[in-house]
């Protein structure tokens, strides 16, 4: 070996920079592996919200909630037959969160703030209408110093926080809300503070930095090297040339989702994939690693599917996670010109999951969003960039519009004629579009009656832009324990191998239970595979 180490992680979004301040805080010596020359993964991209039930400033809310509650509410909205095989991992994460919180605070520069997500069901037992998200404080980027110009930048770069996003349903009406933050802005501006996401990556890779851990960036992973067993190093490229570096604890994989791939993708998720909203890095390469040490690969066929618009990123356009196609005046079409889905719910990818039983492929892709006037008025932001092809289209009536679209056209008059019904009447009687908790108290416009979520689709002009199936993280690969120990295909621990955040087979799969369901696990399952690694 060419080097030696006790811990190697690779990658560097939430869960790896957990697990490595894990390990180092545990006695060992890590080294941190990063493949592309930015630090941050789909973190840095992201929200930044935080699903983590009782942490600590669950009293600051006025809110009360047990573990009993926890558990009870994954239980209830998991699907069918999971708590067979995910009930150790949920109580693993359940248990260890509220203490990832205040690690992390403590060893780090982040400072969290609690927000009024609800639960996406929040109805369901053991739900609550807020109180269990966070998300990471505004920090200024220059505390990393010389490393503050390789942290990946999010692909919206407001300087506002989640809640300042969320609590205050900003995207109904921005202009208003800009206006309120301009002092705030002005001096996050001055001061080159970020948020969200971005200030999640800032504030771990700083109590990364500060520990000592050593960080490469442009080292892809290669191969796991294990001798009698036991994963004991890493075959990787660093500075245009392979080594072999050794672990004598443990390897711990974070390297994140496979949506880049397109054999892996083409495989586990036929049909078209655009608009992916991740670093293009994302190739399954520690799926691939650790298939090919015996690791069990399971729920390869689940992932993070968002509603997004599209952005330019890196030189190409890429989807940017988006917040206003649940506004009043505007619906989701397939082909067929009919809604098929409840546009307000926070898994809408479920339904471009489903497959069409005779051809296997995606039953209501391609789909479309469909507003008019009214919303052209309300919410311009909101309408089509024109600048990209494809994404604009634009007609005095619904039939002329259906055909520049290729959607039927009975069907979408017919669409919108029931949905400006629902919207009179202030009831969806077909998807119950705004009846539940999650729908009021998350999106829409406060300002809009009878139901904040819904408005008629009936002025014209009329206005479509695509609604792609886009991918912001895979959550598929490598089984684990509850030690975050990586199974073989007999269901043992692989010695010495690890797993965490995306890379993983995750336990809440696609339909998660809130908002943050990606980044909550992936901050504990770093933690706790850093922690059984090191020690």
């Amino acid at each position: 070996m060419d080097e030696e180490f006790d811990v190697i992680v690779v990658g560097t979004g939430a869960a790896g920079l957990s697990a490595a301040l894990s390990a180092h805080t545990n006695g060992a010596k890590v080294l941190v592996i990063e493949k592309s020359s930015l630090i941050g993964g789909t973190t840095a991209m992201s929200g930044g919200c935080i699903w983590a039930p009782r942490h600590h400033y669950t009293e600051q809310l006025g809110v009360s909630d047990s573990r009993e509650a926890v558990l009870d509410y994954i239980r209830a909205v998991a699907p069918d037959g999971w708590h067979n095989r995910e009930e150790p991992l949920w109580t693993a994460f359940v248990d260890h969160v509220p203490d990832v919180l205040k690690f992390l605070e403590a060893n780090t520069p982040i400072k969290f703030k609690p927000n009024r997500d609800p639960d996406p069901y929040a109805e369901e037992t053991g739900g609550l209408a807020f109180g269990r998200n966070i998300s990471a404080a505004p920090i200024r980027i220059g505390i990393l110093g010389d490393w503050q110009n390789k942290v990946r930048q999010p692909t919206f770069d407001l300087r506002l926080s989640y809640e300042e996003l969320v609590d205050t349903f900003f995207f109904a009406n921005p202009k208003k809300w800009v206006v309120r933050y301009l002092p705030r802005l002005t001096w996050r501006k001055l001061m080159n503070m970020r948020t969200r996401g971005n200030a999640l990556s800032i504030g771990l890779l700083k109590g990364c930095l500060d520990k000592g851990i050593e960080i490469r960036t442009e080292t892809p992973a290669k191969k796991l090297i294990v001798e009698d067993g036991r994963v004991t190093g890493l075959e990787l490229e660093y500075d245009g040339a392979s080594s072999t570096v050794q672990a004598t604890k443990g390897v711990i994989l974070a390297s994140g989702g496979f949506e880049w791939n397109p054999e892996m993708m083409a495989e586990h998720f036929p049909g078209p994939v655009e608009w992916t909203a991740s670093p293009s890095t994302n190739t399954g390469d520690g799926q691939r690693m650790a298939a090919d040490v015996g690791a069990q690969l399971d729920h390869m066929d689940q992932a993070l599917i968002m509603g997004t618009t599209p952005a330019s990123y890196e030189g190409r356009i890429q989807g940017q996670p988006a917040a206003d196609y649940f506004l009043p005046h505007s619906m989701i079409v397939n082909k067929h010109g009919v809604r098929f889905v409840n546009e307000k719910q926070m898994n809408v990818g479920l339904a471009f999951a489903e497959k069409d039983p005779e051809t296997g492929t995606p039953a209501h892709l391609p789909a479309w969003r469909i507003s008019d006037s009214q919303f052209a008025s309300k919410y311009p932001h909101a309408l089509p960039k024109k600048s990209v092809p494809g994404n604009y289209f634009k007609a005095d009536t619904l039939a002329e519009l259906a055909r520049l679209i290729e959607v039927n056209a009975d069907g979408l008059q017919d669409t919108a004629q029931r949905f400006s019904d629902f919207a009179r009447s202030g009831v969806d009687t077909d998807f119950r579009r705004g009846d539940s908790i999650w729908d009021k108290g998350r999106g829409g416009d406060p300002s809009h009656a009878p139901n904040p979520t819904l408005g008629s689709i009936e002025k014209p002009p009329f206005y479509a832009m695509p609604f792609k199936a886009s991918f912001l993280g895979t959550k598929g690969g490598p089984r684990t324990n509850e030690k975050g120990e990586v199974l073989s295909t007999d269901d043992i621990p692989i010695p010495g191998l690890y797993a965490a955040g995306n890379v993983m087979a995750n336990s809440f799969g696609s339909k998660g239970v809130g908002a943050g369901t990606t980044l909550g696990p992936c901050l504990t399952w770093g933690y706790i595979a850093g922690l059984n690694a090191a020690t």
